[in-house]
This record gives C-alpha cells, structure tokens and sequence, in this order.
C-alpha cells in the first residue's frame, strides 16, 4: 500500500547504482525562483557588515514591494569575528531555510579574507562578487589568491571591486565601511533602479542617524555619494596567474590539536567534526590564539628606536598583549633578520643590554592605544611619536620574521626585576595573549597586567560576560602559560553565583594545604625533617619565594616515590596545595553589582584570601549597552536613552 504524501510536501527522484529512490520533502524547501536575490555577505565584527544588511532589509521589506529573508551567521566575540549575512529578496514570498547554498551576489567586505576562507563556496555560475579592496581595477587581479582566481573563472563571476576603507577614512567614518557597502550592494543587486536606490539609503541614513546631529548624516550621504563613482568592474583574464596562494589556517608548528580541531573551526568547518577528533575527557588545550593569526588589521605599530624613551607605556596599555619588549645580550643580534631593530638600553639597572620594541603583526588589531599612550616626539617631526601606525601590507612579511626572532630571545629574569614599575613590568611575560576582545579593549590590560604579577600561581573564577566570551570560548583561548608550564587555571561560572564559586575554589585549596601540613608531619621521619620545616616555614610574598617553594614540592614528589606509605600517595596528590595559590574573582558590573552582589556581598564579608576585580564598564557591555546598578545617576546608554534614575552603587564603600 502506497504511502500518501501531504499536501505541503514535494517529492524528489534520487537516481544512483543501487536503487531509486523518491524523497519527500516539505513544500517550504522550495526551489529558487532564477530572479530572487540570493546574497551572501563576509564582514568583519564591527566594520558595520551586519548593520548595513539589516538597514537593507528594511529599506526593501518596508520601501517596496519585495519581500526579504534574513540570517545572520556570527559568534559571541562582537567584534574582530567572521560574519555571514544570509539575505534573500524577491518578488514572491519566501519560504526557503536561511542559509543560502547558491548565491548570485557575494559580498567580501574585507580583503584579507581572501586568504583565509573560502568566501566563493556558495557563488553560482555567473554571479556578482563584490570585494573591498585597497586596490584599483588594475591592480586587484594580481593580489587575489590564484584557487579564488581559479574560481572566479570556472564560474564565470562577475568582479566588482570598491575601496571601502579609504571612502570611509576619508569622509571620517572610521572603520565603519557599511555605507560604501550597501550603497555598492544596491547598484549591483539592481532590485530598485539606481535614483530611487540611492534616495531610500539617503532616507534611511537620516532616520538611523537623526539623533547624532547632522554632521554624521553628511558624513553618510558623502560616503554614498563616493561609493557611486568608485565602483569599479575588473576586467577577468582568461587564466588564473597569481603567485599569491591561500594560506594555512594555522601555521605548520601548531600542536596536533590545534591542526586537527582548533583549524577546522577557525576556518568555519567546525560543523564537519567528527567526535573522534575531540579529547575523551573533553578538555581543551590552553594558550590557543597565538595560533589563530587573525590579520584583521589594516595598520600596525611601528617603532621608533631613536625617538623612543623605553617607558614602555605601549607595552602596558595594549589590550591584545600585541606589544613587546626585551632585554638581551648585544651578541644575540649575530643571527638577527636584516629588518630587526634595536637600541642600548637606557634603563640603568641594565646597562650594556640590547633594547626592542616589537609587535606581531598578525594579531594587532589596529587599535592605536599604543600610539595614543605614546609620550615621546620626534623632534624633527611633531605628528609623529616612537610608535606610529603605518600599513601592514609593505611590511607584513618582514615583520613576521621580526617577530619570530624576537620570541626566540631570551625572557628577563624576574627577580630583576622591580614588578610595581611600569618600564619593569613591560619585560614580564604576560601569561593573557591575543584575546578576541573589541579592538581597544578598556577590560583586557588589567587581565593582562595580572597575568604578568600573578600568572603562575593564579586560579581564576570567572563570572559569564565579556571576560568570558573574550577569555574562554572556542576556538581559541589567550590564558596560556609559561616555559615551565605554569599559568592561570581558569574556570567560567554564572553571574548569579561566581563570587561563591571563587570562594569554593579558596576554601578547598586551603583544606587541601590543611591535608597536606597534615600528612607532612605524619611523614616528617621518612621525608626528612629539613625539607618538612623549610616547606612549613618557608614565605609566598614574592615570586622568587614562590619560585623556591615549588622547587621544594618537586624534591619532595622524588622523596614520596621511594616511600611505601598510603599516607605517601595521598601527599602526592595533594603535594601541589602546598605552593601558593593566588584566588582571584573576576566579572564585569552586571555580576559584580547586579545579579550577582548577593553572593558577592557574603564573600567580602568572609575572612578568607580572596581578590577580586569588578571590569566595572556602568553598561551591560556584552547585551548592548543596558543600564545597570553601576551605571552613575543620569547617564545615558543605547538601551537607556531616558537616563539613569538612581546613582550608582558604590561598592568599594560597602567592602569596607
């Protein structure tokens, strides 16, 4: 007896060697009318690609009578992230499932994608590729990766470039590219004839931005204005031709994890992961964003060695621990790449030492706190500092290799180190890297900064926000640890309970180091009572003193082996608990005064050894911009425009 289908579905006819087959399907699945607008779109967090193609949806759901479909593809880190825009437009409903798998517009907002990933996965034959690039029409052709060549010839593309950047550079858009964008999107896409076009982006432009005054309107429509006449179609040969090749989603030298998983879902294949690929017990490796080379920079710092007082206020300030400096030995520079730079120092506790500046190219995130901090001038030229932002592209490959030579370096030593000054703490190795935090982030140097003083000893609760989207999600994460392997051991907890959950973690380390004095002194004789007292006796207060105490617990790991006890083997697995540990509570304001300050309120009240850092930014940062209990009286955020009612908490004077 046949099966009868429902009315809402249709059927397909699979042939293949075995048998045929018929599908049933429902009726929403539906085959593309060839005259829909089936866009795909690759921006970058923040440059304004996910704004631009919701004002579109509007413009053309409201404006006209097109109907719209719209799904956006992008992960928890707001800003410096792929996103994907799904957008649909035709003139009949649409009932198709969000994400396009045929495209005939693609949209690559910014150019270094192209090396990066496959953004022509989902162009059909004949359709138009739109690309931001800082190269004209001419030029463009030889720096576009020959498989994306390739591509765009096999099927047939039509290539349209537009140089974004500087339309938004010039009319004081910042990075803030996707007026230029929309305005190109627009003319290509040919939903509405050009004229009308562009007076429904000028309309909307001035309902968006009503309340910013008409300079931002201006600046706007001057950009739109730009974007017509810069558009430019790119004449495609019939061979592919380039030198340039796609790159390596990790570099060669990553660890077999980060190959096999951390690549796949850096490359957005993380969906094609089987679950053997993953650990049994589940665990990530640590220390992972210095593999993910994000390259989203446009410019990066540039150092001045002559103009530059080595105060190392750019090493400090920088949110991506992108900056370094070292102390090394003149001889060191034998074998140094012809680029590297370097200087005598001028610190007097390190005198006949080499002296450098520098930052890793593929990571900067262009922020230009670093130039911003800067306090030296050059005397020749005012405008200029000894960090200065300059283009990434001429000096991209030079500076990698610079980079490379400069981890090889040796690390200063730490008790040389006066750890409360500024031009001393630049040269500690942070153990917090490369975080995928907005560009310029206020919260990350004060994770940082206590990763450099604390790093090696330090556990970590850490209350759900920004600290954690930036600090624990996948595919990488910066908490990483130094030569020896010691580094933070961080854990992610709610806002309502992260307080409790730092303080669990301080309550079970001191029993544990309660257990352990315990069975030292049990064991005293068969350890030997010289080790015992010098680990009873011996002070935390500095991290030469922690340093000595954990060389102290490795002796006494070799001595418990030879020991035939159960009391032996318990010490072991406690033996740890006996270095100190550094507990440190961390969330933003929405825990800390909020949700959480019940459970924070009974932890400051405790007599327990416990720090903790409130990244008080008076908004809800990562939902939006929502007022909270830390927001001062009157302020207005994005989501709290009529101002805040009552003044802001004042927590310092509660914990006292």
């Amino acid at each position: 007896m046949k099966k009868s289908i429902p009315s809402n579905h249709f059927t397909v006819g699979i042939d293949d060697d075995v048998s045929k087959k018929s599908i049933s399907y429902p009726k929403y699945f539906q085959i593309e009318p060839p005259d829909r607008v089936r866009a795909v779109f690759y921006g970058l967090g923040s440059d304004g690609t996910v704004s631009a193609n919701k004002s579109t949806i509007k413009i053309i759901g409201e404006e006209t009578e097109n109907f719209a479909q719209g799904y956006f593809v992008y992960d928890s880190r707001k800003a410096g992230s792929l996103t994907i825009s799904h957008l649909r437009f035709g003139k009949k409903p649409i009932h198709s499932p969000y994400l396009i798998e045929k495209a005939n517009f693609v949209g690559c907002h910014q150019f270094s994608f192209l090396e990066k990933y496959n953004v022509l996965k989902f162009a059909e034959e004949e359709a138009v590729f739109l690309l931001n690039s800082p190269y004209p029409s001419t030029e463009v052709w030889d720096r576009i990766p020959r498989k994306v060549q390739e591509t765009i010839i096999e099927r047939k593309l039509k290539l349209y470039v537009i140089n974004a950047q500087q339309i938004a550079s010039d009319t004081g858009l910042g990075v803030r590219i996707n007026t230029v964008m929309q305005t190109a999107f627009f003319l290509l896409s040919k939903i509405l004839p050009e004229d009308i076009a562009i007076d429904k982006i000028k309309k909307f432009i001035k309902e968006t931005y009503s309340e910013k005054g008409e300079t931002i309107i201006n600046k706007n429509n001057q950009a739109v204005e730009m974007a017509k006449k810069s558009l430019q179609e790119v004449l495609i040969p019939l061979k592919a031709d380039s030198s340039i090749h796609q790159k390596a989603v990790v570099p060669s030298e990553a660890p077999s994890f980060v190959q096999k998983v951390t690549s796949k879902m850096i490359a957005q294949e993380g969906d094609d992961l089987p679950v053997s690929a993953f650990e049994r017990d589940g665990t990530f490796p640590s220390g992972t964003t210095k593999w993910e080379k994000r390259n989203i920079s446009q410019e990066i710092p540039e150092w001045d060695p002559q103009t530059c007082i080595q105060c190392g206020n750019c090493v400090f300030i920088c949110p991506h621990a992108v900056i370094r400096s070292k102390l090394y030995s003149p001889e060191l520079l034998s074998s140094s790449p012809d680029y590297f730079k370097s200087t005598d120092s001028k610190i007097k506790s390190f005198q006949g030492k080499k002296y450098t500046i520098q930052a890793s190219p593929e990571d900067c995130t262009g922020c230009g706190l670093c130039v911003e901090i800067c306090p030296a001038k050059n005397k020749k030229d005012p405008n200029k500092k000894a960090v200065n932002l300059v283009p990434i592209d001429p000096i991209r490959e030079q500076e990698k290799e610079n980079y490379a030579f400069f981890q090889s370096l040796p690390l200063a030593d730490r008790s040389q180190l006066q750890l409360n000054k500024v031009r001393d703490l630049q040269f500690a190795l942070p153990l917090f890297e490369f975080p995928g935090a907005c560009a310029g982030c206020g919260e990350t140097p004060y994770l940082k900064l206590l990763s450099q003083l604390f790093g090696d000893h330090m556990i970590i609760a850490n209350a759900t926000g920004c600290s954690s989207i930036y600090g624990g999600n996948l595919p990488a994460t910066p908490w990483t640890s130094n030569q020896e392997g010691h580094g933070p051991a961080w854990s992610n907890s709610l806002f309502e309970d992260n307080a409790e959950f730092g303080f669990g973690m301080r309550l079970a380390i001191d029993q544990q180091n309660k257990y352990a004095i315990l069975l030292l002194k049990e064991l005293k004789s068969d350890i030997g009572e010289d080790l015992v007292e010098e680990l009873l006796q011996a002070m935390h207060s500095e991290d030469k003193e922690v340093y000595q105490q954990r060389e102290r617990v490795k002796k006494l790991q070799k001595r418990l082996q030879n020991i035939d006890k159960e009391e032996a083997r318990q010490l072991e697995s406690v033996a740890e608990s006996i270095v100190k540990k550094s507990v440190w509570i961390i969330g933003g304001d929405g825990w800390a005064y909020d949700i959480g300050y019940g459970g924070l309120d009974h932890v400051i009240a405790q007599p327990d050894n416990v720090n903790i850092l409130v990244l008080d930014t008076e908004i809800y940062s990562n939902t939006g911009g929502q007022m909270s209990k830390a927001t001062p009286l009157g302020a207005v955020a994005k989501f709290a425009s009529g101002g805040k009612p009552m003044a802001k908490k004042d927590l310092a004077l509660m914990a006292l």
